[in-house]
């Protein structure tokens, strides 16, 4: 069939598709009424759309609210405090008198132009106001009487700050104007108890001060804030009062430390240097400083050039220094506005050598070149010339020990009960002792272990001592052969166990020994063949062992301590007789270890010179030793030095007190300080018993730099901060200014909310599905 003829066939259904197309729909002509019906059934779709939208609106709004006051939300809100209305007011007024404060702006400083101000404020206070005033430097503080004692307390504050251009000889360090607000916050929480007035007082805490970086601690804005948040309402309004300046010009002092780091105690005969730095704020300027010791009028001066916001050193030597307590004082020759750092006091000692007393029985005789058991020992001490050694025999122990730093029993066979008593005395006093046993061939284990001596002894000794050369040799190839001697455990091992040894003091310096790798005392361990086996008692400690074991639990002791309230006994359980006759150990050949074991045993038993400080910040707590010559005594101590007056210079220290612990005011201001025990002595003599410090303004007050407003305003409030002009009556200013913003809390406010919404949204509903009445 031709395809042709297939294709004409198909346009039979043509015609059919084009009568599709064109078919006419008839038209449809509603009627009226009809278009009426359908036009309102659109127009009631849409009320019923708007009323479901609204009604879905008001309840989603509802769980929105609702879930919003389970938040418990608050804003903060900002008010006026009227200083001249007719309700007494509660006022905690706060002067900052820190050292900066002493900065001369003209013919004032800025601490007598807070208290001006200060009395512009309380003298503007309606009747009946409670008011108290707070000064940094003085940790007290109490609501006052009335108005006219806090005009007269705000007047005495004024009296004490420096004089413009006059040098300044008692300033105090005192706490930050951040820790003063503590106080502040706590004399507001009561005050209501403590007030006649029916209702509550509206609370306000004026702060004076110059807003010096140092005045205030970041740190402490989350504490502080928790303490303002726990005052009763009202809430407490704040006016942050900056008397401060913007532009400040000063030198100063900023520190005085020994030259390279060097111990503040030195020995004797080397030439003592000290080191200051000087800096400069705001000019250019070359200044001179001198540097007065041991108030003589003769003083070294020294020139130095500084530029703007740069710091210089100078270095004092001075030489020929007698042993005992020496105090400098550094001044600038120039006057300045801030008087208060152009001083700097140091204090240092210059120290013979301790004395160290060595018991022992074979004391020797070096004029017939026999230099007995405590030979090397001896030599060992005197290496550092920090420590001088003397020896004695039992029988010639004197009975008061309190001018030997240490006493050592070294090899005594077989100390009596009256040696015993002596050594006990002077470890109850505070003295140290270091206990060394002999060999077992002389050594009377009833003497060291009886009565007498285990009131002293961290442990008893065992009946033989342990050789470890007849010990058999090990059968396990993984367990150490130790036949050839023990070294101590911190110095062969690098485990968890030995790095928790060596936390305690004493082992300080094998810590540092071991980070390095040239030290020989590490690299070629000293070794024991012998030692006494002890069971600790009484309270006894192990501090080092031996590495005896393949278990360190199984280790014995090689040096064992016992602490006294006072004193230390430290107990070595192999001897250190000289080598000649000392088949124990090799502890005194080969390496440093023969003398620094026997300096760490001193150091840590007597304490170390670089550890001493006589020099603190102003307005800290200054702990002062009490010297062995005083035990027993309780003679009362004499204080002198800057501000000290009154009874402030007499402490009666009690029986049991080792420490002397001197805070504010006796430390508030900076200067050189002076302690001696008021024990009669012979005529033209010094007491017996001499101690020193110094006190500085700390450095941070010669910055000058002003803290910033922001971070002290999260704590008073938005613009709390006012900076008050020298012709502008603070009223004014602060009758403008909103001081209060405190949180106002939202949650009762919602409920509410949340119940009309409720009710809103019922009554809506029933408007909206309200069936028609019928007809």
């Amino acid at each position: 069939m031709n395809p042709i003829l297939l294709v004409g066939a198909a346009l039979v259904g043509l015609p059919i598709l084009l009568h599709l197309i064109m078919k006419q729909e008839p038209k449809r002509l509603p009627f009226p009424a009809f278009r009426f019906l359908k036009q309102r059934l659109k127009t009631n779709q849409r009320k019923l759309r708007l009323r479901h939208f609204i009604l879905l609106a008001l309840r989603m709004l509802l769980i929105a609210l609702f879930c919003l006051a389970l938040y418990q939300p608050s804003i903060l809100s900002t008010g006026l405090i009227d200083i001249h209305g007719r309700q007494p007011l509660a006022v905690v007024v706060v002067i900052d008198t820190s050292p900066s404060m002493g900065y001369a702006d003209g013919d004032k400083t800025h601490q007598e132009e807070a208290c001006e101000r200060a009395t512009e404020l309380i003298n503007e206070l309606p009747d009946g106001s409670r008011v108290a005033v707070i000064e940094t430097g003085d940790p007290g503080g109490d609501w006052l009487q009335s108005v006219a004692d806090a005009r007269t307390k705000l007047s005495e504050i004024a009296k004490k700050a420096p004089k413009p251009g006059q040098p300044v000889t008692a300033v105090g360090g005192g706490q930050s104007v951040t820790a003063s607000l503590v106080h502040a916050y706590q004399l507001l929480k009561t005050v209501d108890e403590q007030s006649d007035t029916a209702e509550p007082m509206p609370r306000l805490v004026a702060v004076f001060t110059d807003r010096a970086a140092s005045s205030w601690d970041p740190s402490r804005l989350d504490d502080l804030k928790k303490i303002r948040d726990a005052i009763p309402p009202p809430a407490v309004a704040h006016a942050i009062v900056d008397v401060g300046t913007d532009k400040p010009v000063n030198v100063a002092i900023l520190s005085a430390e020994m030259a390279e780091n060097r111990p503040q105690i030195v020995p004797a005969n080397q030439p003592i240097a000290v080191t200051i730095a000087v800096a400069a704020v705001g000019l250019d300027t070359k200044s001179v400083v001198l540097a007065r010791i041991d108030n003589e009028e003769k003083a070294t001066r020294k020139e130095v050039e500084i530029r703007d916001g740069q710091t210089q050193t100078l270095t004092f030597d001075f030489r020929d220094l007698k042993p005992g307590l020496h105090q400098i004082r550094f001044t600038l020759e120039t006057k300045d506005a801030l008087m208060a750092d152009n001083d700097r006091y140091f204090t240092f000692r210059v120290a013979e050598a301790r004395k160290v007393l060595t018991i022992t029985d074979d004391a020797g005789d070096p004029t017939n070149g026999n230099y007995g058991d405590a030979h090397y020992w001896r030599l060992a001490i005197n290496a550092n010339r920090e420590f001088v050694c003397e020896v004695a025999k039992p029988d010639a122990v004197p009975a008061d020990l309190t001018a030997f730093e240490v006493v050592t029993l070294l090899s005594v066979s077989k100390p009596d009960a009256d040696l015993w008593g002596k050594l006990q005395k002077y470890v109850e006093a505070g003295g140290k002792l270091i206990v060394i046993p002999g060999g077992d061939d002389r050594l009377s284990l009833d003497a060291y272990n009886g009565e007498s001596a285990s009131k002293l002894m961290p442990g008893d000794l065992k009946d033989k001592p342990i050789d470890v050369r007849t010990l058999p040799e090990p059968k396990d190839k993984n367990t150490k052969d130790r036949s050839t001697g023990i070294a101590w455990y911190v110095l062969t091992s690098n485990d968890s166990k030995a790095d928790r040894e060596l936390q305690h003091p004493m082992l300080a310096p094998i810590k540092e020994w071991k980070k390095k790798l040239d030290v020989d005392a590490v690299r070629q361990p000293r070794k024991a063949w012998k030692y006494w086996l002890v069971d600790p008692r009484g309270g006894g400690t192990i501090v080092a062992r031996y590495d005896s074991d393949d278990k360190y639990e199984n280790c014995h002791p090689a040096v064992l301590e016992r602490s006294f309230p006072k004193g230390k006994v430290l107990l070595l359980t192999t001897k250190m007789d000289p080598p000649e006759t000392n088949d124990w150990n090799d502890y005194w050949s080969g390496t440093s270890w023969m003398v620094a074991f026997p300096d760490m045993l001193l150091r840590y038993a007597a304490g170390s010179a670089a550890d001493v400080n006589f020099n603190h910040p102003s307005g800290t707590v200054v702990a002062i030793p009490l010297a062995k010559v005083l035990a027993g005594k309780r003679d009362n101590v004499i204080l002198t030095g800057p501000g000290i007056s009154g009874t402030d210079n007499l402490i009666r220290p009690t029986e049991r007190q080792s420490e002397l612990r001197l805070g504010p005011p006796r430390s508030s201001a900076a200067g050189n300080f002076k302690l001696f025990a008021a024990t009669e002595s012979p005529p033209g003599l010094p007491p017996n018993w001499e101690e020193g410090f110094s006190l500085n303004v700390p450095a941070e007050e010669s910055t000058l730099v002003k803290a910033p407003i922001e971070g002290i305003e999260d704590l008073t409030g938005k613009d709390s901060v006012i900076a008050v002009g020298k012709n502008v009556p603070l009223a004014e200013i602060l009758d403008k200014t909103p001081l209060s913003q405190h949180p106002v809390e939202l949650f009762p406010w919602l409920l509410i909310a949340v119940l009309m919404l409720f009710v809103l949204e019922g009554l809506l509903a029933n408007r909206f599905y309200r069936r028609p009445k019928a007809s």
